[in-house]
């Protein structure tokens, strides 16, 4: 039972805000939820949810969205939600299932939407998913809940919208409430308070969606406009109610999620972007600011800031991102910047360009980049397995900082020989830290004592050499602002910024280094970042363990921290893939590896550089 908490708990995490007016029965619906990840904890069987969503962009592409297809804001949204099933995966190997059940077909008539667009969203949809490995993820169309054996699985847009019509016929028939009341009266809305919920977010959105295809003007007025739109809300929320009594006989033995508010008893209602404003992706717009900040808004809101650009993928309009002289490089080396989740940015060269090299990276801007975004990944160069070509951007980078192993560390398996630097040359996964805690000066006390501070470098520049195989050997990215974004209520920002902490371990010539802050401010950007190093217990490793105390705590802020290092909205899994290059901030990021199979040839070449 105690894995089945912690699994409800991570799904938790991605809850969207109660409203303000309406009673919390989540207590209610936690009971439910946790008896059934509990059966599926008992068989050793992933944990399935099941998310009635992504049903067609808004038709009011002129203020709210930027077309009809899929663009960031989906991504950004598949990958938010593919992280919550790979976090239940990290403490549960045989991991999450996440089903995203269609509504288009249900509503889209009623918003004037072609049925062939509404394939042609959720096609998209499912090539995007196989596109970016978002492998937790699968798609159900409406048929499929209906067993309409007539339809093949493989449809077309043609077929489908030949289909649709009998569809959602169909559905009504099999799923409709025969005892609604009629469409005048008000008691279906007020007498349940997710209805009420449903009911007035569904007039809020209808509003702009449907303002360019009934505008108010000659032969309507604001309040005719106002009448038609509470009407088609309320077929919207008759057609939901079958829709979602579908869902829930198709999916008994499955969590369900909602993107809509509840109370909590039926279903857990989610935040599907990792934006401050609870927004779903095929209702808005994103803007992707320098320092990696996601917000949500509306394509005319954007359009009109001229701190903003859009930007174009595969040729149409995909997000705006603020503008900056960092993403200006030479013309003659033409490249794209691409946002990574949930923190980082990738580098690569524009398709059908020439071939550009490690000597084409811009290694100033490179480096900005990374004190505000990191890690930067640059990928599809040439050259970057050159050791020479790779010390020389190193300097381009900034002063590059030798140590003990001297410039270039070869980081690979060596077995047992630690060379004394615990288990970082070994296959075993690693503590989250930064790098340089234990590259140690002295100081002097008033009384002429000497003490220990770190003397860490700014970056690090690493190369793959040799990559691990495939889902092992990833390099694990967290950023401090996300760590103190997502800090609960029992432990606000305020309660780090005093505290101190210690570390010790055998390993490093025996280090012994306290009194640390645990907040420092970055030297170029003066925010606020986390100093801090997971503690690693004999248990964790065969090398030395590293015992970590933060004052005047009992553990629980330690706790915390290391969740949240660990949390899929805050640390970026990467992937190694020959040749790649990254750059990462040692002040502003933790970092850790993810362990690896013993004996295999990946090697990875870093150097610390100011």
């Amino acid at each position: 039972m105690e894995t089945s908490q912690h699994i409800l708990d991570v799904i938790l995490r991605y809850k969207s805000p109660l409203p303000k007016d309406a009673p919390d029965r989540s207590d209610e619906g936690a009971l439910k939820f946790l008896g059934l990840i509990y059966r599926a904890v008992k068989n050793s069987e992933p944990v399935r949810m099941v998310l009635p969503a992504f049903p067609f962009k808004s038709p009011n592409s002129s203020v709210k969205v930027l077309g009809a297809l899929p663009d960031k804001a989906e991504d950004v949204a598949l990958a938010h939600l593919n992280g919550l099933c790979a976090a239940i995966e990290d403490m549960y190997p045989p991991g999450a299932i996440l089903t995203i059940v269609s509504d288009g077909l249900v509503y889209n008539d009623l918003l004037g939407v072609p049925d062939h667009t509404v394939w042609t969203y959720g096609h998209s949809l499912r090539q995007l998913t196989k596109t970016k490995g978002y492998t937790h993820i699968e798609f159900a169309r409406l048929k499929d809940l209906l067993g309409i054996s007539s339809l093949r699985d493989e449809i077309d847009d043609m077929a489908y919208a030949a289909a649709a019509p009998s569809v959602r016929l169909a559905l009504m028939h099999r799923y409709s409430n025969s005892n609604w009341d009629s469409i005048t009266n008000e008691s279906y809305v007020n007498n349940d308070e997710n209805k009420r919920l449903t009911y007035c977010g569904y007039l809020k959105f209808l509003a702009l969606d449907l303002a360019k295809t009934y505008p108010v003007g000659q032969g309507r007025t604001k309040s005719a406009f106002k009448r038609g739109i509470e009407v088609i809300a309320k077929s919207m929320l008759r057609r939901g109610e079958a829709f979602a009594r579908a869902v829930r006989e198709n999916y008994p033995d499955h969590v369900r999620l909602s993107i809509h508010p509840s109370t909590g008893e039926d279903k857990i209602s989610i935040s599907i972007l990792p934006t401050k404003r609870v927004v779903t992706p095929w209702h808005s717009t994103l803007a992707i600011m320098v320092d990696g900040t996601v917000l949500a808004g509306q394509r005319e809101t954007f359009e009109e800031d001229l701190k903003l650009e859009l930007v174009y993928e595969d040729g149409r309009p995909s997000y705006f991102r603020e503008r900056s002289p960092l993403y200006q490089w030479n013309y003659s080396t033409p490249v794209v910047f691409e946002p990574t989740y949930p923190c980082g940015i990738m580098i690569r060269p524009d398709e059908g360009s020439k071939p550009l090299s490690i000597q084409d990276i811009d290694a100033p801007k490179v480096r900005e980049l990374a004190e505000l975004n990191s890690p930067v990944i640059l990928r599809g160069f040439t050259q970057t397995k050159n050791r020479d070509a790779y010390v020389a951007k190193s300097h381009e980078l900034g002063v590059p900082t030798p140590w003990k192993f001297g410039l270039v560390l070869e980081v690979k398996d060596r077995g047992n020989e630690g060379q004394g630097l615990n288990n970082v040359l070994s296959q075993e996964w690693m503590p989250f830290h930064f790098d340089g805690m234990f590259k140690t000066q002295k100081r002097s006390r008033d009384d002429g004592s000497e003490y220990l501070v770190p003397n860490p470098p700014r970056f690090q520049f690493f190369a793959a050499v040799t990559p691990s195989p495939k889902n092992t050997g990833f390099t694990l990215f967290s950023s401090s602002k996300l760590v103190f974004d997502h800090l609960p209520e029992s432990k606000p920002f305020k309660h780090l910024e005093s505290r101190t902490w210690s570390v010790k371990t055998p390993s490093f010539d025996q280090s012994i280094v306290g009194n640390m802050p645990l907040v420092t401010t970055h030297p170029s950007t003066n925010r606020p970042c986390l100093r801090y190093h997971e503690r690693w217990p004999q248990e964790k490793t065969r090398f030395d363990p590293t015992e970590v105390e933060i004052e005047n705590d009992d553990g629980s802020l330690s706790d915390v921290l290391e969740k949240l290092l660990h949390d899929r909205r805050v640390c970026y899994w990467h992937s190694w893939k020959e040749g790649d290059l990254i750059v990462n901030d040692n002040i502003s990021m933790m970092h850790t590896r993810s362990s690896f199979q013993a004996g295999v040839d990946r090697e990875l070449w870093r150097i610390h550089f100011d």
